[in-house]
């Protein structure tokens, strides 16, 4: 049997043929994150019905769709909650009744972080261990947790989810989630530009030449031993690493998967955060381990799939 997986990114969106856990078929559209969630629906209707066909997969022969979002998602429900400045009609737009509608298919939507390490943990770097955080480090920063084997959500469904907004500088920058210093305000890919430019010497910088200014350019330059890049970069390093330390105190995990296209420079990121995290994370019982997420391009079309199956189970049990 197939799944169908969605992966709602503020970019791109991803969209995941499945047979028992093997992707067969993947495609990507641009993402319209600005203009809601309702317009992309009739494209994303046409990407899988034409995947089916090219696939020679009959509608009967599909489980249902896994649905990951970048907001606070409503699992029990399958109902959108909250968004922050992408999709933001997506609480009014029932996925489910879509998803009966055009395929008679059952849909399962989770937030994009727990989908995410989902997939991780069932097919890629986090399998074989029952307590780990995955943290996404890209235009804004995401995060999840499994505890004893067990997704973490919480009574609102927050739960593990805003690892990005925990605090790291109190005095900070106001984060577009209204907290002040959070990892995600002092450190990501959004707030990058401004970092910069805010630095004294940034008008002697040779980023100042730069057309775009994202981590790639920022390791590049510091790379080349320019000032400015280094010092900015630095800071980066320690404002992740003073959040991940908060989230291991916080939720006790054996391993932290990185995953995001920061992590493109993982030679670079993970010594600094290792040697940080094994100086000042307070854990007697041993080292927690930092790696590299196997998926990190991908891991939400395997989450999706797994999300379903585990998602049907569950249901089958209930109504014995």
């Amino acid at each position: 049997m197939f799944t169908v997986t969605i992966d709602l990114g503020g970019t791109t969106i991803k969209i995941g043929l499945l047979r028992s856990g093997q992707l067969i078929d993947r495609q990507e559209i641009m993402a319209k994150s600005v203009s809601g969630l309702s317009v992309q629906l009739l494209e994303l209707e046409t990407i899988i019905n034409m995947m089916l066909q090219s696939n020679q997969v009959r509608v009967n022969d599909v489980l249902g769709i896994g649905f990951s979002f970048p907001g606070l998602v409503d699992s029990s429900r399958n109902r959108i909650l909250s968004t922050n400045q992408k999709y933001d009609d997506g609480p009014d737009t029932d996925l489910t009744e879509w998803a009966m509608e055009k395929w008679s298919w059952p849909l399962f939507v989770e937030n994009d972080a727990r989908v995410a390490l989902l997939g991780e943990w069932q097919f890629g770097a986090g399998k074989g261990y029952n307590d780990l955080v995955q943290i996404t480090l890209g235009t804004g920063i995401g995060s999840a947790v499994v505890i004893d084997g067990q997704l973490l959500k919480g009574k609102h469904f927050q739960a593990g989810n805003l690892g990005g907004h925990f605090i790291v500088n109190h005095k900070g920058t106001k984060c577009t989630c209204g907290n002040i210093g959070c990892m995600e305000a002092e450190a990501s890919t959004w707030r990058l530009p401004s970092l910069l430019k805010e630095h004294q010497g940034f008008d002697k910088s040779s980023l100042k030449n730069e057309t775009i200014l994202d981590f790639k350019a920022l390791f590049h330059h510091s790379g080349m031993g320019d000032k400015v890049a280094k010092d900015v970069l630095d800071y980066c390093l320690s404002a992740w690493a003073a959040g991940i330390i908060t989230m291991i105190h916080a939720f006790d995990p054996e391993i932290i998967i990185l995953s995001g296209g920061i992590m493109k420079s993982s030679s670079v990121i993970l010594p600094f955060l290792r040697e940080k995290v094994n100086e000042q994370a307070w854990t007697p019982w041993g080292k927690v381990k930092l790696i590299k997420a196997l998926f990190p391009d991908s891991a939400s079309l395997y989450g999706g799939d797994y999300l379903v199956r585990s998602s049907l189970k569950i249901n089958q049990n209930n109504k014995k």
